[in-house]
């Protein structure tokens, strides 16, 4: 298995900064991400996670000299349901996820780095595999499919900035015991500005509000569960301006690696204040006074639950 490389897994609300991790982490020699930054198929409705989840806390780790056995064991009353899923999880990655139209025109997607025939390998093997193996043969694929990435070679960290990592970053790390997560944040208003124009997004401000609580309630529960050393807490603001020296170390340090010339020049030349937006939600007319208090009682509920923002 060419589990050899590290995960790094950056998440956050959506519209909060995941993408520029990535963009920033991917100037480091050692570093693979992008082609496409969100790969999907890990944390998406009927990816991985989803595949997998009922067996994630049944341990096939390779420290388990039982995993085969229990894989069995777990594995025989939902037997019958696997090839169903796996073909779900099948035509996700051969459709939806292999290829989508792109925000700034043209196509993205998985087929942006990889090759067709080695997805619908990797598939096979995992349906072949999943009855009496779940966490072990959905490990295996989810290492072999990454390093098969046409600019993978020579790589030992892949970085996804899929947003939701964060918010299901506890079943990620039972599934991948090495990985390390990033969960950047900035100021609510911000993203609320922000996730206002995606087609995506809610569709007023209110709604937007009780996305933005639930998104960071979801990403505390799950990042309480993960070892210290596994998580690294940002601030964007802190990163593009008030303390950007210093939060460019944590995260050159947290994940492992040494400055160098293309990820040092990308940084003092690109992640910019302006470039990230801060505070553009101060001329944004939908994001009135009222729609501040309503922030505001909601940033107080989060700090009483020991939520950090």
């Amino acid at each position: 298995m060419a589990s050899d490389f590290l995960p790094v897994f950056s998440g956050g609300t959506g519209r909060s900064g995941t993408t520029l991790i990535g963009k920033i982490l991917r100037q480091h020699s050692t570093v693979h991400a992008g082609n496409p930054y969100e790969i999907k198929f890990l944390t998406g409705k009927g990816g991985l996670l989803d595949l997998v989840g009922a067996h994630l806390d049944n341990n096939q780790g390779p420290n388990n000299p039982f995993h085969y056995v229990s894989g069995f064991i777990w594995s025989f009353p939902e037997r019958r349901m696997n090839p169903r899923r796996i073909s779900a999880l099948r035509e996700k990655m051969l459709e939806q996820w292999w290829a989508r139209d792109g925000k700034q025109g043209g196509t993205v997607g998985l087929m942006q780095g990889f090759e067709l025939a080695t997805l619908e390998s990797e598939l096979d093997a995992l349906q072949k595999g999943f009855a009496s193996h779940p966490v072990c043969s959905t490990r295996k694929f989810f290492y072999n499919f990454m390093a098969s990435h046409k600019f993978f070679e020579n790589s030992s960290i892949a970085v996804d900035t899929t947003p939701t990592n964060i918010e299901r970053s506890d079943q990620i790390h039972k599934l991948l015991n090495s990985a390390k997560f990033i969960h950047i944040t900035r100021d609510g208003r911000d993203t609320i500005s922000s996730v206002l124009k995606e087609p995506w997004g809610p569709k007023n401000s209110d709604k937007a509000l009780e996305w933005w609580k639930r998104k960071n309630i979801n990403a505390y529960r799950a990042t309480s569960q993960l070892p210290t050393e596994s998580l690294l807490r940002m601030r964007l603001e802190d990163l593009v301006h008030h303390d950007r020296e210093a939060t460019y170390q944590k995260l050159l340090a947290f994940v492992g690696l040494e400055d160098e010339a293309g990820i040092r020049n990308f940084f003092a030349t690109e992640v910019l204040p302006t470039n990230a937006h801060v505070e553009r939600w101060r001329e944004d007319p939908l994001l009135d006074e009222a729609f501040n208090r309503k922030f505001q009682e909601i940033v107080t509920e989060l700090v009483d639950m020991g939520i950090k923002l």
